[in-house]
């Protein structure tokens, strides 16, 4: 093993680490697990080519014996503590969807479970303790299949006079091209299937698999060069910058920087010329193998394994909204270090060197012990869910119900049994859009527009805006079924009604192109109404002022683009906890005050601000629920016997359809002022 590749596997780890523990500097530190792709393809690549080139075939069995030797004991100890964990310190609502993920790793294909449910944008935001996993599924996914994949190509080139050495160099480069523009065009429309999924992410194991082929047609050592001279001086600069690179990503890049893409090249290419040139005279490979650096790269698999489970259940375990902070993300560092080392010495080492590895008999045993182990821990992770699924996750008693909202409720201080939605009911809890396609999702821009109530209707009422408007559909419904309106609907997640400078984080041109094509629509068929709604959550650390101005402006220049003869009604946005309701509820059933928001921190007061003043000087109601469900102090999680959200910031559906007297009283409003403005000669 060359010592300067455990140095890399040290900084790829240390970045992953000081990244999750949200230590200041490396927010880009995830760029670790792209670095640990290209080591991979290096060495697994490399010994598979020696194999072909030694024996003139591939021992698949053999192969796949000392991977499953390699990574899964111990993978599978890190799955069976942190289940046993997660079941004494999450909550019983969490835990449904914690084992459904511990099962799709114990069958290996965490990433592409977690592509799935990244795609939902109002599935919870609460990381799960086996969210790691994923790049363990890509990787497992990968050894599976790339040993075929250059069996398949020495077979089909070897009688050919050039040589199986060029075409297995074309094969695998035409691998890496063909997976880099997947993972460039899959992550133009879907970002969570470009980052989980392995035809999206091979191109960085097979770039690290170019590297070791490169080495094996020099015929010298893997990624070496020849000593002295100018291209050896060369070679240790390429693998300086490399290095460089590597740094300089995770220093630079953040969670907004699109990932995978282009960006990804910088930290992949770096490594593979360190990995290629590091060894040259004068480069990093000495600074690499410094005995810490060894020792950290050593236990880095173990490491990798241990370090998120604690932080996500030290996070759980803290007041419901609160970030693990970098002094906590520290101690977790080190009590990861502290665990891995055991873990790396007395289950990884020790499984990866069986007194018989190698035999036939062995490598079968390896390979039908592994898929027992997996299929004993889905049969245990089952039973949990059932037993999980007895638990109770209400406080066994009864809350008065009311037809009506009353200003300024009171929460209702434990989880009613006649709670509605029941919180495990509660994210299903959306409204007729969301399951009829009338809600456009994150990842189309295309308009979608439907209608609600008669053709003919002497009103039309548009409802304009994201999910928020989208959850305020129920209470626009009733209103426009009372009422004899006709309700149609311009609806995105995502994507607000309302543009301006200060507006989501990232850029989103879909958003823009929605946008218009929805302004486009009301303009050639103006209704009576258009009801703007948006979400508009805390944006702290903002100058008030400016991001005030900003918001008048933008509001303002929206509402100059809607038809002269449609009268705007401006719904300012509901309060936002900063946890998931449900989740919080389910560990405080006798105790539901703890799941509510400081009503001042659970609001944006100076885009609050700006839509009001707007809304004055235009002459457009303004309709405020805040009142409706906040007291003078707090905003609570349940009012009465009503579930108020279904995650950290939408509303149910049965909460939001309560909220129809104040909606319609806004449109009410707007037609008011529609009938008493003068008619044009």
């Amino acid at each position: 093993m060359r010592l300067d590749i455990q140095g890399l596997r040290a900084i790829a780890v240390l970045a992953v680490l000081l990244d999750h523990a949200r230590i200041p500097g490396f927010a880009g530190g995830y760029v670790g697990v792209d670095v640990f792709f290209v080591v991979s393809g290096f060495l697994i690549t490399g010994h598979l080519l020696r194999e072909l080139r030694e024996h003139g075939r591939i021992r698949f069995a053999a192969f796949w014996a000392r991977r499953a030797r390699r990574l899964l004991p111990a993978a599978l100890s890190v799955l069976a503590a942190t289940t046993g964990a997660a079941l004494v310190l999450m909550s019983p609502l969490r835990l449904e969807t914690v084992l459904h993920d511990a099962v799709a790793t114990a069958l290996y294909v965490p990433n592409l479970r977690f592509a799935a449910l990244q795609t939902d944008y109002l599935a919870g935001t609460e990381p799960s303790p086996f969210q790691h996993y994923w790049s363990l599924g890509v990787e497992e996914q990968f050894y599976l299949l790339w040993p075929l994949v250059l069996a398949g190509l020495w077979l089909a080139l070897r009688r050919r006079t050039a040589g199986p050495g060029i075409g297995l160099g074309v094969g695998i480069g035409a691998t890496a091209v063909l997976s880099f523009a997947a993972c460039v065009v899959v992550g133009a429309s879907s970002q969570p299937w470009a980052f989980f999924s392995l035809p999206t992410r091979a191109w960085e194991l097979a770039v690290g698999g170019l590297v070791a082929w490169a080495g094996m047609r020099r015929g010298a050592r893997e990624g070496g060069v020849r000593e002295g001279g100018a291209r050896e001086r060369m070679a240790a600069v390429a693998a300086w910058a490399g290095l460089a690179a590597i740094g300089a990503s995770v220093a630079a890049f953040d969670a907004a920087t699109p990932w995978p893409g282009p960006a990804t090249l910088a930290p992949v290419l770096g490594t593979a010329a360190v990995i290629a040139f590091g060894q040259a005279q004068g480069g990093p490979a000495a600074l690499l193998s410094v005995p810490p650096a060894v020792f950290v790269g050593g236990i880095s698999y173990a490491l990798y394994l241990v370090h998120w489970p604690i932080m996500v259940l030290v996070a759980e375990r803290m007041a419901p909204g609160s970030e693990l902070t970098a002094g906590a993300g520290a101690a977790c560092i080190v009590l990861a270090v502290l665990l891995a080392w055991p873990l790396h010495r007395q289950v990884e080492e020790r499984f990866r060197r069986p007194r018989v590895a190698g035999r036939p008999r062995a490598d079968a045993r390896a390979l039908v012990g592994a898929l027992a182990a997996s299929l004993v821990l889905v049969a245990v992770l089952t039973g949990s869910q059932a037993a999980v699924a007895l638990r109770p996750l209400d406080a066994g008693r009864s809350a008065p119900t009311s037809a009506e909202l009353a200003p300024l409720p009171s929460g209702t201080p434990f989880v009613p049994d006649n709670l509605a939605p029941a919180l495990a009911d509660a994210a299903a809890d959306t409204g007729e859009v969301y399951g009829n396609g009338c809600q456009q999702g994150r990842s189309a821009a295309e308009l979608v527009t439907c209608d609600v109530g008669e053709a003919d209707a002497d009103v039309q009422v548009a409802l304009f805006g994201d999910s928020h408007a989208g959850r305020l559909f129920p209470a626009l419904a009733r209103v426009a079924e009372e009422e004899g309106y006709l309700l149609r609907t311009y609806l995105k997640s995502g994507c607000r009604s309302l543009e301006t400078e200060a507006g989501w984080e990232d850029a989103r041109p879909d958003c823009a192109q929605w946008r218009e094509e929805a302004l486009t629509a009301l303009e050639a068929d103006p209704p009576d109404v258009v009801v703007l709604a948006s979400h508009v959550p805390p944006m702290p650390g903002r100058d008030p002022a400016t991001l005030q101005g900003r918001w008048e402006a933008g509001v303002a220049a929206v509402l100059d683009r809607l038809p002269e003869e449609s009268r705007p009604v401006l719904v300012q946005d509901n309060p936002g906890l900063a946890f998931s309701a449900p989740l919080c509820l389910s560990s405080h059933l006798s105790s539901a005050a703890s799941c509510g928001a400081e009503r001042d921190e659970a609001l944006n007061a100076p885009v609050r601000a700006a839509i009001a003043r707007v809304g004055e000087a235009a002459g457009a109601p303004v309709v405020d629920t805040v009142d409706l469900m906040c007291d003078a102090e707090r905003c609570p999680a349940i009012i009465g016997a009503t579930l108020v959200y279904s995650d950290d910031h939408h509303l149910t559906a049965t909460f939001a359809a309560q909220l129809a007297p104040a909606i319609g009283a806004g449109i009410e409003e707007a037609l008011a002022v529609s009938a008493a403005a003068p008619s044009t000669p």
